[in-house]
């Protein structure tokens, strides 16, 4: 459901007019209660199923489960402060140990430097001593290669970083020593084993496509007007066509419009077998540019940005992106020595490869750094090539646009520290988008 939140709110996807399951999501009008089983499910059964791994290896001094256990731990807690801003953190899990039902709520910037500290604890207590079970098919997204864990580990540690690159938590000195280190991910941290048979596909697939008949995502004209306008073959990866063989799409939120039969309409791709991705080479390349860019003055961050790039036609089967970016192509990096105007180009190349695999993801990206930024075209217009469009059926105040969820219900009726909901409702902005 996140991920689905993600493909409408970074305008790959918008709501079929000949459906209404999204409807709320895409005119940004979401209730407090649309993601309570979502917010159960990371609490109680994730976050809760890895602390009790974390528990457990540390009794036996099994610090291989113990690393695995903190680094998916700390990527939950990572999607939710970045969907709620403040959440319970440092008094989360102590519902059994100490009785404690109604835990505070911690800030954003606060969780961001706990993770970091857990994660480099993780680390060390690995490193210091490497022992445990080895995972072996149990661990689904690396099969027990520790070498790809902690390499994973610098690679979230970079994410988090990047995320306050427009605050005042900003750490240059953490992001060099990273670089310098280099020892990020070399493979997708992706789960593979989804299969054919139902309730053992793809969840998104399985709900979106299977039960709910694929009849609501259709394909944002924001997007399809770019990879058009580029000829960017990865159009035929993200999207299949309509009925018309051509790329026919609907303006963001313009459901209440039947101009253009559904059947007409582009749809994303999606497949049983497809992998769930936290973390990607294509992601990790692009922190990589921006962080070149923003602390080494530019060094080698073109490399990085084309291997971005080259990483995401990969994904796809597509080889190389070389001639989307080599000179003269459509992409080609153009450093211009001015910080803002170069990670624009990285951010908005990021945008695009992370369509249907980190929807969620991009839409924390373009709230962060603005790119691609909103058209300020007057709601019901279209934005231009390369701009997001407000939502044609938006519920918020002119010039708001969605940045975070509403706190849920299930916490305003059990927990009493619950902090109430955000002043602007969701164009409340998340603490590190300062920019």
């Amino acid at each position: 459901e996140y991920h689905n939140l993600g493909g409408f709110w970074s305008q790959y996807y918008t709501q079929s007019p000949d459906a209404s399951q999204w409807e709320d999501i895409d005119m940004y009008n979401v209730s407090s209660d649309k993601f309570d089983n979502q917010w159960n499910e990371m609490y109680a059964g994730g976050i809760n199923d890895l602390q009790t791994v974390r528990d457990k290896a540390t009794a036996s001094g099994d610090n291989t489960y113990y690393l695995i256990a903190t680094l998916c731990q700390a990527y939950s807690y990572q999607v939710l402060a970045d969907l709620f801003d403040k959440v319970p953190y440092s008094e989360a899990l102590q519902g059994v140990t100490k009785s404690n039902v109604n835990p505070n709520y911690d800030n954003g910037a606060d969780i961001y430097a706990g993770l970091l500290s857990t994660i480099d604890e993780a680390v060390a207590r690995y490193q210091k001593t490497p022992k445990g079970e080895d995972p072996g098919k149990a661990d689904l997204f690396y099969n027990g290669d520790m070498d790809q864990w902690l390499r994973f580990a610098n690679s979230l540690k970079l994410k988090l970083y990047m995320r306050m690159a427009y605050t005042s938590k900003a750490d240059p000195s953490a992001v060099k020593a990273l670089l310098a280190a280099n020892k990020f991910i070399t493979s997708d941290a992706a789960m593979t084993q989804f299969g054919t048979s139902i309730n053992k596909r793809n969840p998104f697939y399985e709900v979106h496509s299977d039960r709910l008949g694929g009849v609501n995502e259709m394909a944002s004209n924001t997007m399809i007007k770019l990879l058009t306008d580029n000829s960017d073959p990865r159009i035929d990866a993200y999207y299949s066509q309509g009925s018309t063989g051509k790329w026919v799409a609907k303006e963001q939120g313009d459901f209440t419009n039947r101009d253009i039969p559904s059947a007409q309409l582009a749809k994303p791709k999606t497949s049983p077998t497809a992998p769930v991705y936290l973390l990607t080479v294509t992601e990790l390349n692009f922190l990589v540019a921006e962080a070149r860019v923003r602390y080494e003055g530019g060094a080698s961050a073109q490399e990085a940005y084309e291997n971005g790039i080259d990483a995401s036609f990969a994904m796809h089967a597509l080889g190389s992106g070389a001639s989307m970016y080599s000179s003269g192509g459509v992409y080609e990096y153009k450093s211009t020595g001015n910080v803002e105007n170069d990670v624009k180009q990285i951010a908005l190349q990021k945008w695009i490869s992370l369509c249907n695999t980190q929807n969620l993801e991009a839409f924390f990206e373009l709230n962060r750094t603005h790119i691609p930024a909103y058209s300020t075209n007057a709601k019901g217009t279209p934005g231009g090539i390369g701009e997001l469009t407000i939502s044609y059926n938006s519920v918020l105040a002119t010039g708001e646009t969605p940045r975070r969820l509403l706190f849920p219900d299930v916490e305003r009726a059990r927990n009493n520290k619950f902090p109430g909901q955000p002043a602007k409702g969701l164009a409340t902005k998340i603490w590190w988008d300062n920019k």
